[in-house]
């Protein structure tokens, strides 16, 4: 008894070590247990925060690095748990954060790491719900960025038959049971603002058979007493459609439109309390399958302007308020001779503001060769205007930026607008294929003037040609004719006095002229705006002027000269 009772234990305990070592290996090979999956789902949860927070930070959107932190928080999930739910979906936000990056960097390789992570998903995770997803939005991308129809076909057959494989599962009756389609996101928009005529209504099945086309990603806004400025960052070109609701007793007047065809980025909340100046707040939602309506509370509104702008895609809408007029600087009454005088003439305007802008900066270095950048140049030469003009006419002067830092063009126009200004003077540096061009050169917003003006603004904008022949269709709804003259004659003070000054010290300066073209940074300007190109930093002789300081010196005294008489010609003609 004793013998059977010990060969028992030892072959019991023989069993229980292979079973040991037959669960240890598994273990390690099967998928893993529930306690990791919950530590799975946990490192998801900790990644969409991240995520969450790098959306809400305009600075970290547009840092690279920042962009690969998010994503490879997503790349470690899958790598640490491919078995887990939640491997398909951090394979996905992988993929569509790649997408959305190359909205911001323009460079083709994320589009094709965006297919690469597509395509892991869809092939290690045929039944997921996300590889259907995956495959549609590589569909798009071979379609619509990537211009490759062939590619794309077959990605539709595939996505047939993996829908087969879907319907044939057991598992989607009852997760359609249990996770109904969410319904539109129309909260933030009230019942009011939901009213439209009837030309507007759409049947359901034109409705479901809308191709989703740009995607908000971004709402940036400038605020003040008076003025407005908001910009909604696109990830393409769409139609919109503004509409006014006037003022009642119980809501402010309000701005809304309705941008098509078009759906907002998950990572955007639905409404932007600001409750600063002019704009109180923004709200936006998925008005239907294919518009999304953005509704700008307002404290007053007199005046508005909304246009696109392309090469980065965004719709720009500027907000006038009550109070936003110009101060009437000179009392003494105006002197109207032969039909002459200009409007501000006639106002006795004086100038009591003047905003300067050193083109660039930052990441935008502007051009450059292997010793200069344009971005430094220019900072160099507004600082020494703004201590020129303060001596000159007692004024303030604000500049865009004291350092080098990269401001968006449409920001630098709203600051000159937000403060106010009297004049806006933007200052840039020159740059062509064709080594001897030189010369000094004063611009302001019009049509422009010839191809070299055209290519300029194409230069100055970092936009193509092709874009800027819809900026010259812009123009048509923008210029304002008082604001067109009086930038028009202060470029002609300004490059008359520039060429001037230089030239008593330097020989030869050429006198390019004043010309127009349709720059960005000028478009929206509330006040007389000119942009200035102070040399050509691809020809020899003017890149060795560029890099000295007595030069620039003159170069800064020359528009301060300019700008002066600009001045005292408004002061004589109001006596």
């Amino acid at each position: 008894m004793k013998f059977r009772l010990s060969v028992n234990i030892s072959t019991n305990f023989r069993r229980l070590f292979w079973l040991f070592l037959l669960g240890l290996v598994l273990n390690l090979a099967l998928p893993l247990p529930a306690s990791s999956l919950t530590e799975a789902e946990r490192a998801y949860q900790q990644a969409e925060k991240e995520l969450q927070r790098f959306a809400a930070s305009r600075q970290k959107l547009r840092y690279r690095r920042h962009w690969l932190k998010v994503i490879a928080r997503f790349k470690n999930i899958y790598r640490r748990y491919p078995e887990s739910r939640v491997a398909p979906r951090a394979l996905y936000r992988v993929g569509r954060l790649y997408e959305e990056l190359y909205g911001y960097s323009g460079r083709k390789a994320d589009l094709y790491a965006a297919l690469k992570y597509y395509e892991l998903l869809w092939e290690k995770y045929p039944k997921s719900s996300h590889a259907r997803l995956a495959l549609k939005r590589a569909i798009v991308i071979y379609e619509r960025k990537l211009r490759s129809p062939v590619k794309a076909l077959a990605l539709k057959k595939k996505l047939k038959r993996l829908a087969g494989m879907r319907e044939r599962s057991p598992t989607v009756a009852r997760q359609a049971k249990k996770n109904p389609p969410p319904k539109r996101s129309t909260q933030a928009v009230s019942v009011a603002e939901k009213k439209t005529s009837s030309g507007e209504k759409k049947s359901a099945s034109k409705l479901l058979a809308v191709k989703i086309g740009g995607t908000i990603k971004q709402i940036r806004y400038w605020s003040s007493k008076d003025y407005s400025r908001v910009v909604l960052d696109l990830s393409r070109k769409v139609s919109y459609s503004p509409h006014v609701l006037k003022a009642s007793k119980e809501k402010p007047p309000r701005l809304y439109v309705d941008i098509k065809p078009a759906r907002i980025s998950p990572y955007l909340k639905p409404v932007i309390p600001i409750k600063d100046g002019l704009l109180k707040q923004i709200r936006f939602g998925q008005y239907r399958k294919d518009t999304v309506r953005v509704v700008l509370d307002l404290a007053s509104l007199t005046d508005y302007r909304v246009f696109f702008l392309d090469e980065p895609a965004r719709l720009v809408i500027d907000l006038i308020g009550k109070g936003f007029s110009e101060k009437p600087a000179c009392p003494a009454p105006p002197k109207i001779i032969n039909g002459e005088i200009s409007l501000a003439q006639q106002l006795g305007l004086c100038i009591r503001r003047v905003v300067i802008d050193p083109g660039h900066g930052g990441r935008d270095p502007g051009c450059r060769n292997r010793r200069l950048k344009e971005k430094h140049i220019v900072l160099r030469v507004s600082k020494l205007l703004a201590q020129k003009l303060r001596a000159k006419l007692g004024c303030e002067v604000v500049l865009t930026r004291t350092k080098d830092v990269f401001i968006p063009l449409e920001q630098r126009t709203a600051i000159a607008n937000m403060k106010r200004a009297d004049l806006f003077v933007s200052i840039h540096v020159n740059s062509s294929p064709r080594r001897r061009a030189y010369g000094i050169e004063t611009y302001y917003l019009n049509f422009a003037s010839d191809e070299e003006a055209m290519r300029v603004a194409a230069l100055e904008n970092a936009a193509s040609t092709h874009s800027l022949s819809e900026l010259q269709d812009l123009l048509k709804g923008i210029l304002l004719n008082t604001k067109l003259e009086e930038s028009h004659r202060l470029a002609e003070a300004v490059q008359r006095n520039l060429v001037k000054t230089l030239r008593r010290r330097y020989r030869p300066v050429k006198d390019r002229g004043v010309r127009t073209a349709p720059f960005v940074v000028l478009i929206g300007t509330r006040m007389p705006a000119v942009l200035v190109e102070i040399g050509f930093l691809s020809n020899p002789m003017e890149e060795k002027r560029l890099r000295d300081p007595k030069y620039l010196d003159l170069v800064a005294e020359g528009i301060a000269r300019g700008i002066t008489a600009y001045v005292k010609k408004m002061k004589l003609s109001a006596r």
